[in-house]
């Protein structure tokens, strides 16, 4: 008897041992650095252009490469979830929306920030690239102002807010709506601001937003108010924006998944900079880790990981700057 229980208490304990030690899904799927996929994100049109025309740019025409690069933006990214209920046929439908709380958002963006920020600087240090935190590229009172003062201009609209709406019978019978406000954060305390450079959808990311145009298409507005005026008010060769997208796919479960991390830098048009020109700066690169939402944190295991974010940010850093300095070629 005394045997029967023991060994019942060792098989429970194991149990025990053997779900600790088991992986998150995000943490599982980035493990391996060889088999995390960095594709390129950003418009084709100009990258082979001999005269500086087109939203990206040729970067053989960057002479000399960039040195020095400062990291603008850093930040959580969280577009919203939704579900509808009801239908045609019910006569009554529902609908709901939500999204991380600001205090579970910044909660993870200070966890995913402490864990890749050192692997990001090292990777792009190796294409001999100085990547400079706020800390570092904000050297006078007069930068600082002019970061924390600038105006970023868009030729698209970003989404603050995000509403569902739906209408129950063939004719209305009754409407349903709900709404919620995006979630943009950065780490605490480190002096990023969130620059906007693609909006992602409500729900699940989709692809086919950024795999054919890049970059859900071209904004001339954007890459040269962050490629040419920030750069030029900084100092710096380049600049760069990091976001990651994370979800709660269950409004009731206090589950979080990664859906996407995105890497982007934008420079100086290499030919043409007269004030007058609209297409002062451009895409130097883009690129972009994709999956189906992931966990990284999840209620019914009670744990929450960051494990590989530093993974994921070396090899969109890697591939981005091998392009940058011309050593890939696409």
């Amino acid at each position: 008897m005394k045997t029967t229980i023991l060994t019942s208490v060792m098989c429970v304990a194991l149990a025990f041992s053997v779900n600790a030690q088991k992986p998150l899904p995000f943490t599982a799927k980035t493990a391996n650095p060889a088999k995390i996929k960095a594709a390129f994100d950003f418009p084709t049109e100009g990258r082979n252009s001999k005269n500086g025309g087109g939203y990206s740019s040729n970067m053989e025409l960057v002479n000399p490469k960039p040195k020095k690069v400062a990291l603008v933006s850093f930040y959580l990214y969280d577009p919203a979830c939704s579900k509808a209920k009801g239908g045609t046929y019910t006569g009554s439908v529902s609908v709901s929306c939500w999204r991380t709380s600001d205090s579970k958002g910044q909660e993870h963006i200070d966890g995913f920030y402490a864990k890749s920020i050192d692997a990001m600087k090292e990777e792009f240090k190796k294409y001999d690239i100085e990547l400079l935190t706020p800390e570092e590229f904000i050297d006078t009172d007069e930068k600082a102002d002019f970061y924390y003062n600038f105006s970023q201009e868009s030729a698209k609209k970003e989404k603050s807010s995000v509403t569902i709406r739906k209408a129950a019978g063939t004719t209305i019978s009754s409407v349903a709506e709900a709404s919620v406000s995006t979630l943009k954060i950065s780490p605490t305390g480190k002096g990023y601001r969130a620059f906007f450079v693609a909006n992602e959808d409500m729900t699940i990311s989709k692809l086919e937003n950024f795999k054919s145009a890049g970059i859900m298409g071209a904004n001339r507005k954007m890459s040269s108010s962050l490629g040419y005026e920030l750069c030029k008010g900084l100092g710096v060769d380049a600049v760069v924006v990091c976001y990651i997208v994370t979800r709660k796919p269950n409004m009731k479960k206090e589950d979080y998944a990664v859906n996407a991390v995105s890497l982007y830098m934008f420079g100086p048009n290499p030919i043409i900079d007269g004030e007058d020109d609209k297409n002062r700066g451009q895409f130097y690169c883009g690129t972009r880790f994709f999956t189906k939402p992931l966990l990284f944190e999840s209620k019914k295991i009670g744990t929450v990981s960051y494990d590989n974010m530093d993974n994921v940010i070396r090899a969109l850093s890697g591939r981005m700057c091998n392009w940058v300095i011309n050593k890939a070629k696409k």
